[in-house]
């Protein structure tokens, strides 16, 4: 493959922090003239920092980067595409009163004006979409959006492509037409570098893998390579060793408290949950696992009701709760811990948690009127002490038990846990995990979206796992074998 004298990109060292927290340190990538490389990563590696540093729509902290020949710790915003950067993003967001060639057209506006029409045929035709080139934009199906996507990235005349989770969404037909579609890019002479959760993606396309870890370049490899790696798989999988700690005695009761018929759901015309089915019963724990891009946050907004379901049934307690708001749902006892924790960081302690009380007498000075606060106390008596301190001057794990109590603070009959561990230290969230248990253990129903897989599983009566949005195994953690753990978060099936 030709290579220039230069490397399209150079970073040596590139830091990325916001306040307090380093999202990329310290990375060393090279990535020459004509390579298909990919990025991945769990949850918070910090992929989408560094692409955004790649793309040029932020600086690095500290370190050296150079792009396309420039030094990208000194181009102003807008300026990458100049610089022949193209960025393709997960969610096409065209205008969709235009047609799809004065979409592609409106890209070209970088070149100069003589340069503008070859452009645009060229990556009408590439993407295949020259047949298509008078239809409106939001007429377009699914893959045709993709398609129009890459066109207009295409249409910049790029050196480097980015593409940035572009196969979310799509079903096994229309992701093996994307795969093709990159490969021709590819095959043009354009250098790649692509963020996937789609592992059978990564696996087809990418000529070397570089993984991430807290911001950190863990190893890069061959997808072979690297799927297999026990370093990438503890990342993802978590250490199967010594969970014994977590473990209960299995809840057995035969009352349903929620229960989900067909669900599917999405983002626009991007379908990311389709025909999940569950139940979790009094005092269960369900543990919902599958890799980046499954579908599991998804899963918990349209459970709350945060994201319309487009088909199926979920009902709570026996009624039927699918049309019910947000607010609704929350005040019937069905909570929800979110990823990020979502806290009011100017407020206390004890001002947040009296936030998530069922009814305004929690806000009353009565002993009977804040039992529920001491319901929270008795499992995290650190918030004590913390009671009157700001929520933003808490730590990770102690933002957490705020979250958490928030949600207690409702007397709910379920709660979502979304992300309980994501950021926090492995001693953390052991504690953690055992309050879970103990929530579970007091009769409340669990549904545990958790990164950390094999502690999840210790402390599951059921496990839900999802691939690409559907249900690939749905019953109990023993009946699901470590190699077919490692194939749903690694393998390109």
């Amino acid at each position: 493959m030709s290579q220039t004298s230069e490397p399209i990109l150079v970073a040596r060292g590139v830091t990325r922090t916001f306040g307090g927290v380093t999202a990329v340190n310290n990375v060393d990538l090279v990535v020459n003239a004509g390579e298909l490389v990919g990025i991945m990563g769990p949850n918070g590696a910090g992929k989408s920092t560094l692409f955004s540093l790649v793309a040029g729509a932020r600086k690095p902290s500290s370190g050296e980067l150079r792009v396309c020949g420039k030094d990208f710790t000194k181009i102003g915003l807008g300026d990458a595409a100049r610089h022949g950067v193209g960025l393709a993003h997960q969610i096409p967001k065209p205008f969709r009163k235009l047609t799809v060639r004065q979409n592609v057209d409106i890209a070209s506006y970088v070149l100069p004006r003589s340069r503008r029409k070859a452009a645009v045929n060229y990556a009408l035709e590439v993407s295949g979409l020259t047949n298509r080139q008078d239809k409106l934009a939001g007429d377009l199906g699914l893959l045709e959006l993709k398609r129009l996507e890459i066109a207009r990235v295409l249409a910049l005349e790029p050196k480097l492509v980015l593409l940035d989770e572009v196969a979310a969404g799509l079903n096994a037909s229309d992701l093996d037409e994307l795969i093709d579609l990159v490969r021709k890019v590819h095959a043009t002479g354009k250098t790649v570098i692509l963020v996937e959760h789609v592992q059978e993606v990564i696996h087809k396309l990418a000529e070397r893998v570089v993984v991430l870890e807290w911001g950190t370049k863990l190893m890069e490899g061959t997808p072979e390579e690297v799927s297999n790696d026990p370093r990438v798989v503890e990342i993802y999988l978590g250490s199967p060793q010594n969970e014994s700690a977590l473990q209960r005695e299995k809840n057995s009761s035969g009352e349903t408290r929620l229960k989900v018929e067909g669900l599917s759901a999405g983002y626009g015309p991007v379908k990311v949950l389709d025909d999940v089915s569950f139940e979790v019963g009094k005092g269960e724990i369900l543990t919902v696992l599958g890799a980046n891009g499954a579908g599991k946050t998804t899963l918990a907004k349209a459970l709350e009701g945060m994201v319309k379901t487009r088909s199926g049934v979920v009902s709570f307690n026996g009624d039927v709760i699918t049309d019910l708001p947000t607010f609704a749902r929350q005040r019937s006892g069905l909570a929800l811990v979110p990823e990020g924790r979502r806290l009011f960081g100017e407020l206390t302690v004890r001002e947040n948690l009296r936030l998530g009380l069922k009814s305004e007498r929690g806000f009353k000075a009565t002993h009977k009127d804040q039992s529920p606060l001491d319901t929270v106390y008795e499992l995290f008596p650190k918030l004590t002490e913390l009671n009157d301190r700001q929520a933003g001057q808490l730590s990770g794990g102690e933002q957490q038990m705020v979250a958490v109590g928030r949600a207690l603070a409702g007397e709910p009959d379920v709660i979502i846990f979304d992300e309980l561990s994501l950021g926090l230290a492995p001693i953390v969230v052991d504690r953690l995990l055992e309050a879970v248990v103990k929530i579970a253990n007091s009769g409340i129903s669990v549904v545990l979206i958790e990164q950390n897989i094999h502690k999840a599983m210790a402390v599951a009566d059921k496990i839900l796992v999802l691939k690409r949005g559907e249900v690939v195994f749905s019953g109990k953690p023993k009946d699901f074998s470590e190699e077919e753990l490692q194939r749903a978060y690694l393998g390109a099936d």
